[in-house]
Parts: structure tokens; C-alpha cells; sequence
């Protein structure tokens, strides 16, 4: 005797397996459809479905399990001896089932414009299963992908055009197929609202996958793998060398210049970023940027000696670098109505130990170094530098993020772009540097981190730039007494008297200092023996290319 459950799955086989034969023994028309009535309510209330999706899921199910594989609608319409258009108007009745993964669907290479008419549908294997061994009708899940796995489906759909003859036609129409199964995804939605069409969506999803791979996108070998006419290809190629695609408009790609058709390249821009990473971007950035990205446990602590007065400024700029007091100082300027962030810039000679206390800040508050390469923020072409201006500003904001304290953005040398602003009718390069400055300074008044600058050049540096700087710390030349505990803090070998001869007979700075001291360890090393005061004497005449007065050594 069968159990109650047995019997209701069985029914259910069975109302399928006689909706089957009847479809197949008559022709398609209403009056059938009425006929069948019971049987189809049957189905409906077993799968959940509508009265016509158990209809189009009855036939498909007949043909699945009669003929295996999948079957397009020719072999419904044959079957059910009707018009192609009576199976055409379940169309919408089809996506619903695939929606819920009753249905599957596989791509037949039709070149028919219908979409319902380019792919073979059958029923999910688990569906078939349970209605065979007498279970109630389950749930079909798939586990969802996230964006990276669908921009990397959409980079092996092609992949596979070029490599198996796929039209270009048939990757976008699988492009769209793999859209609509992931429609949960954000990115999806806003890029078919922006307008872009199944080429330029295909084309954008590649070029997420490249900027994960490699960070950049090459035209000819991208046209080359996503069209299969050389005409389309060359059109698509002018059409982005020329910045008039829509991804242009809409500020997600910028074209790196080249020479070549064959090595143009296209990149993300901060908003194409922003849109395909969402909250991940700032971790994308941070990894990207690592090898710019100085972590205090790579700065090896170093004991700098400083005048009194020097000593004290660099030390109340450390204290205002503890989190705690950093934090409470941000929210107390914030409630002031004031600018919060801390803007500092120290000047003075080469040598004095301005770009060696910034770091010295940093390993001692735990802050990374975002350190800026000024000579790669000024591009040959023109209108780069000032989008390289912006992206620096742009990643230090994403870092502050990411990081879990607020990095120091270091700018070395700050006079090649903080200089004295010129006549915008002198050039072309003047014009590119006045609007790197007016950038500069924006960002410097809306700021929310810390920023130091370091010049030698202060006399320089554009008057603007003074009212920003919240601290403006001078380094100069070490005092005689500073000196002295430099060479012996060098030199621990030193007598006391040797090192206060050096501190008061040279004029150094403390890296002209650190020059000795290499010539020295260099010496001890080649040789086999430390150098005797006098060759140290020699080392320290030789470091200037010439003997200025107060710059060689006294009494002698």
C-alpha cells in the first residue's frame, strides 16, 4: 500500500505523463486547454505556479523526459502542432520559471532576433527528481555570485567567442542571459539606466575584469576578442581612441595616450571605481597603492637631536599625532565650525632632518606614509597632471578609510607644485600649474586627515599656501651641542673631545653627518680597520664641492 505522500507525488507523474499524451494526440487550441483543466490545477497547486506556467512546464517536462536535452520552441511548436506564435506567448510565463530555476536554459546559437526563440529549455534535474521519487516539490537555490565572479563569467563568455567561433551576436545576447539570472546586483541596474547598450555593458564588464587582473585595459587585443568583423572592430577602436564612446561620458574610463592604435590602454577612473567596487574600493586602493604606502613598522627608529625650540614644535605636532588626542582634537575644531585637518610644513636646508621626522611622527603614532612622487604627478601630456593631482587626493581619502588610523599624506619637495603661481597668459604649462595649485588648495581647505609638506625651498613656495599650513616648523643646521650627540650617537667610539672637535670645526647638517659616517663604515669594511680621527678629518674636508667660509674646518 503506497503512503499518502507517495501517492500524491505519483499523482502528480502521472497528471504530467497524461497531460503529455494528450497534447501529443491533439492539437493545441482552447478547447484542449479546458479539457485539461483539472490536470493542470493539479500541477499548479503542487509547483506553486500559474495555470499557464504549469502548461508550458507540462510540455517542456513531457519532452524532457520522452526525448532528453533540451528542446526550443520549434520542437514545443512541432509537438504541440500549433503556430510559433501560440508558444511565443508563454515567453513571459518562461522567464518566471527560470526565474525560480524550475527551468534552465542553454544557448542554441539561433541568430533569430526572439529572444525566447535562442536557447534550449528543460526542467532542473532536483525538480525532476523529486516529482520521480515521490517528494513534495522543493526549493531550487543557486548560490548567488558576487560582482567579481559575474565580470569574470562575462570575460570567459569572451574568451570562449574567440577561441570557439562564437559570433559577436551571440557573446551579447550571453552577456544579457548571465544579466538576467544576476539582476540582484546593483552595478546591473545603474549601468543599463545610464543607457548603455549590450555592447558598451560587455565592454565595461571587461574592462572590471582587467582592472582586477591588471589594472588596465588594452583596445586592440579587447576589440580583437569581443568582435569577429574587422569592420565592427576598427569602428569600436576609433570610436574609444576618439573618447566618443558613452563609458566616456559618464566619466567611468580615461584613455591613456599612446602613440599606437595597438597600445592604447583604458583605465577605471576614481567613479568607474566607485561604481564597480562599492565598498570594497578603498580596499582595492590600499593594495594597489602598498608599494607607495609606508607602514610604521617598516621606519626604523632613529633619535633625531634638535635645538630647544625645534625640539618642542616637532614634539607638540607628535602629541597632536596620538589617536586619542588626534580624534578629540578633529571633533572639538569640527564643533568650532573650524577646519579639521592638521596641515604642517617643514622648511629649511637640506639635511636637517625634515623628511626624517616625518617619519619618526609616524612610527611613533602608529600612522602609515602615504608618500606623494612629485615628479610623477606632472605628466608630459597635458590635462593629466591635474587628474593626477586629483587621484592622489582622491586615494588618501579612501585610505583614511580603509586604514585604522588616518595616514600622513607626505609631499617631499614640495616647491616643484606649491610654487609661486605664474601669469596664465605666459603658457600652456602655466595654465596646467596654476590649476594643480587651485586643486591643492581646495583640497588643503576641505581636508580631513594630515598632510605635511617638506621644502627647501620656502622662499618659493606661493603665498596662498601660507595660510593653510596650520604649523610651519623651520629646520635649520644643527646647534654645536646637537652635533655633538649626533657624531656620538653615530660614532659611539668617539671621545667626547673628538666629537665636540667635529661639532664645533664643521658646519653640517645632520645628513652631511651621515655621509661621514658611511665613509667610515665603508672604510672598516673594505680595510679591516676603523679609521683613525685624522682620515675622519679627510672625509669631513671632501663633502663640499668647495670650501665655503663657515663650512670648512677652523683653526688650522
Amino acid at each position: 500500500m503506497e503512503t499518502t505522500t507517495a501517492t500524491a507525488a505519483d499523482t502528480i507523474f502521472r497528471t504530467l505523463n497524461t497531460i503529455g499524451k494528450k497534447f501529443k494526440s491533439k492539437k493545441y487550441s482552447d478547447n484542449l486547454l479546458k479539457e485539461l483543466d483539472a490536470e493542470l490545477q493539479k500541477v499548479s497547486g503542487y509547483m506553486g505556479v500559474t495555470h499557464r506556467e504549469a502548461v508550458i512546464f507540462s510540455v517542456i517536462f513531457w519532452l524532457n523526459c520522452k526525448e532528453g536535452s533540451g528542446n526550443d520552441v520549434s520542437d514545443i511548436s512541432r509537438f504541440l502542432q500549433c503556430d510559433l506564435m501560440d508558444v511565443l506567448s508563454y515567453q513571459q510565463e518562461v522567464e518566471q520559471l527560470l526565474q525560480r530555476k524550475i527551468l534552465k536554459k542553454e544557448r542554441n546559437r539561433s541568430n533569430l532576433g526572439m529572444k525566447m526563440m535562442k536557447f534550449y529549455y528543460s526542467v532542473s534535474t532536483l525538480i525532476i527528481d523529486a516529482i520521480l521519487k515521490n517528494d513534495v516539490m522543493p526549493v531550487v537555490t543557486v548560490e548567488p555570485i558576487d560582482i567579481y565572479q559575474f565580470v569574470e563569467a562575462v570575460s570567459d563568455y569572451i574568451d570562449k567567442r574567440n577561441c570557439e567561433d562564437l559570433s559577436t551576436s551571440e557573446l551579447f545576447d550571453m552577456v544579457e542571459v548571465l544579466e538576467d539570472e544576476n539582476q540582484y546586483l546593483p552595478m546591473l541596474g545603474v549601468v543599463k539606466k545610464a543607457g548603455l547598450d549590450i555592447e558598451d555593458r560587455t565592454l565595461w564588464y571587461e574592462i572590471c575584469d582587467d582592472l582586477i587582473k591588471t589594472g588596465k585595459t588594452g583596445i586592440d587585443c579587447t576589440m580583437t576578442d569581443i568582435y569577429n568583423r574587422v569592420y565592427r572592430r576598427m569602428l569600436k577602436s576609433r570610436e574609444l581612441i576618439e573618447k566618443k564612446n558613452k563609458l566616456f561620458d559618464l566619466e567611468l574610463i580615461e584613455l591613456e595616450e599612446s602613440g599606437f592604435i595597438s597600445d592604447a590602454v583604458i583605465k577605471v577612473t576614481d567613479k568607474g571605481r566607485e561604481l564597480f567596487l562599492g565598498e570594497d574600493t578603498a580596499l582595492f586602493l590600499k593594495k594597489g597603492k602598498e608599494n607607495k604606502l609606508i607602514t610604521p613598522d617598516k621606519i626604523v627608529e632613529k633619535v633625531l637631536y634638535f635645538d630647544v625650540n625645534l625640539d618642542r614644535q616637532v614634539n607638540f605636532i607628535r602629541q597632536s599625532l596620538n589617536e586619542d588626542k588626534f580624534i578629540n582634537l578633529q571633533n572639538r575644531l569640527e564643533s568650532k565650525g573650524l577646519p579639521k585637518g592638521l596641515s604642517v610644513i617643514f622648511y629649511g636646508g637640506p639635511g636637517t632632518g625634515k623628511t626624517e621626522s616625518v617619519y619618526q611622527l609616524a612610527r611613533h603614532s602608529g600612522r602609515s606614509i602615504m608618500h606623494v612622487d612629485i615628479s610623477q604627478s606632472k605628466s608630459m601630456w597635458f590635462g593629466e597632471s591635474e587628474k593626477k593631482i586629483k587621484e592622489i587626493f582622491t586615494n588618501y581619502k579612501s585610505l583614511c578609510k580603509s586604514e585604522s588610523m588616518k595616514p600622513i599624506l607626505l609631499f617631499n619637495e614640495a616647491d616643484a607644485i606649491f610654487g609661486k603661481r605664474k601669469d596664465n597668459n605666459a603658457s600652456n604649462v602655466a595654465q596646467t600649474e596654476n590649476a594643480i595649485q587651485n586643486i591643492i588648495l581646495e583640497e588643503m581647505e576641505k581636508l580631513d586627515g594630515i598632510l605635511i609638506a617638506t621644502t627647501n625651498l620656502n622662499q618659493n613656495l606661493d603665498a596662498a599656501f601660507e595660510r593653510r599650513f596650520l604649523f610651519k616648523v623651520k629646520f635649520e643646521k644643527p646647534t654645536t651641542e646637537a652635533k655633538q650627540k649626533i657624531w656620538q650617537s653615530k660614532l659611539e667610539w668617539l671621545s667626547e673631545q673628538d666629537a665636540s672637535t667635529l661639532a664645533t670645526d664643521y658646519s653640517f647638517s645632520g645628513g652631511e653627518i651621515d655621509n661621514i659616517v658611511r665613509k667610515v663604515i665603508m672604510e672598516e669594511v673594505l680595510n679591516g680597520e676603523r679609521p683613525g680621527f685624522k682620515e675622519i678629518i679627510g672625509f669631513c674636508d671632501s663633502e663640499k664641492f668647495t670650501d665655503h667660509a663657515g663650512n670648512k674646518r677652523l683653526g688650522f
